[in-house]
């Protein structure tokens, strides 16, 4: 697939060298945003599976319905391995119970990171 970038209001993408980074640009996370997210990210990525890096160093908060929706089988829909990037500690505790959820003891991994440096190194070893 060839290298792309997207950015809307709230989020944005970019795939760079087989690895889709998510970026929150503004919060709180509902769930209604967390569908459209997924569904730009399923149209972007054309039925592709993919390794995928989000950073949340600017989340301002995910409700609980949008981090059930995004731990769900639809949420992680199309993804081989998911990385996120934190410096924070309220957006760690964050993704430390995001990757808790049912979806990271299943076919996906998903792993915290507090840079991007040993995500992205991480991640290709799902390649």
């Amino acid at each position: 697939m060839e290298d792309f970038s997207f950015e809307s209001k709230h989020y944005k993408f970019k795939y760079e060298d087989g690895i889709l980074f998510g970026t929150y640009l503004d919060g709180p996370i509902t769930l209604e945003l967390a569908k459209e997210i997924v569904d730009k990210r399923l149209e972007l990525m054309k039925g592709e599976e993919t390794l995928i890096l989000v950073d949340v160093i600017g989340t301002k908060g995910v409700d609980r319905d949008a981090r059930s929706f995004l731990s769900s089988k639809k949420g992680s829909e199309g993804l081989k391995a998911g990385a996120i990037v934190t410096d924070s500690a309220f957006t760690r505790h964050l993704a430390n119970f995001f990757l808790k959820i049912p979806f990271n003891q299943g076919p996906m991994p998903g792993r915290l990171f507090s840079n991007y440096e040993d995500a992205i190194k991480w991640l290709r070893q799902f390649e």
